[in-house]
């Protein structure tokens, strides 16, 4: 498992730290910094792996193209109360030679997912600055190592999030918690939890996954960005109760924690700037139509 491929894996699993402050802000921006995680090997390990490593920081805020904490991602269409996005996510590699559940089977390597994400402002106060989205990510998964790349599955992990945000100029904070319940297809869960026969043991029965119900999670995020320094922490809680794979023998827990951490510094920014996406879906939120002139028309409405 290369620098590379973890490094990519850290920048898909930390919370999006696009700036939290509601004004106007650089086309690009260039920084540094470190990240860390802790994570089981998979849904359902008993073992886990913690990383430390460089992170690199990119944010490109355009007006179609955007790169950010969550990735690469294409503003498809967007309103004051529905955006189509795309959503990313991934899983760490789980070596040969590391023993437990999957002693004496082949390793597994890192998981990528990306796929259309339709969401859905739910509910936005009108006092304090925070607001409900309902999140409906449909991902399809690749495995990535020195074999090459494999199709492994679908996955479809709607989620509801709430966040709140103090948004100032030079000093701002954003949290956010959500939770939602996880599907996937045979052949995602086919990846992580069949046992063949001819890895069968005493200890471990042969087994075939089905596709369905995948567990349910939570995760919780905090950001705090000061001038050009970004911390961010974030952690996950996933109960695999009633899964549709939780028979099989290479679960050896109900319970899935993961934590990490992301620090950044901006040495480098553009001095075009530009609108972030939440400035523009409050202000199409101001326009009413009564307070259209002639020749305008209301967006989202």
């Amino acid at each position: 498992m290369t620098v590379k491929r973890i490094t990519w894996f850290i920048l898909l699993t930390l919370p999006a730290s696009n700036a939290t402050w509601a004004d106007s802000l650089p086309l690009w921006e260039v920084g540094v910094g470190v990240a860390g995680l802790s994570v089981p090997f998979y849904r359902g390990a008993d073992q886990d792996k913690s990383y430390v490593l460089p992170l690199p920081y990119v944010i490109y805020r355009g007006e179609r193209l955007k790169i950010d904490k969550s990735g690469i991602r294409g503003n498809v269409f967007s309103s004051d109360r529905v955006v189509l996005d795309f959503s990313l996510a991934g899983g760490v590699p789980v070596p040969k030679d590391e023993g437990g559940a999957r002693a004496g089977m082949p390793s597994l390597d890192i998981t990528l997912e990306v796929g259309p994400s339709l969401e859905m402002r739910l509910w936005k106060g009108e006092v304090v600055n925070h607001d409900v989205w309902l999140q409906l990510p449909l991902r399809t998964a690749f495995s990535v190592g020195n074999a090459g790349i494999g199709h492994v599955g679908w996955i479809f992990a709607p989620f509801v999030e709430y966040t709140w945000r103090n948004e100032r100029r030079h000093a701002s904070w954003k949290a956010n918690i959500a939770v939602g319940p996880i599907y996937a297809d045979e052949s995602y869960h086919d990846y992580f939890y069949t046992v063949d026969a001819v890895y069968a043991t005493a200890d471990r029965s042969a087994y075939q996954a089905s596709g369905g119900y995948s567990g349910s999670r939570v995760s919780v995020g905090i950001q705090r960005r000061l001038g050009d320094l970004w911390f961010g922490v974030f952690g996950r809680y996933d109960t695999l109760q009633g899964a549709a794979f939780a028979a099989s023998p290479l679960v050896k827990t109900r319970e899935y924690h993961a934590m990490g951490f992301a620090m950044t510094w901006v040495f480098l920014k553009s001095k075009t700037q530009v609108n972030d996406d939440r400035s523009i879906l409050e202000a199409r939120a101001q326009v009413t139509p009564e307070k259209l002139r002639p020749g305008q028309s209301s967006v989202g409405q």
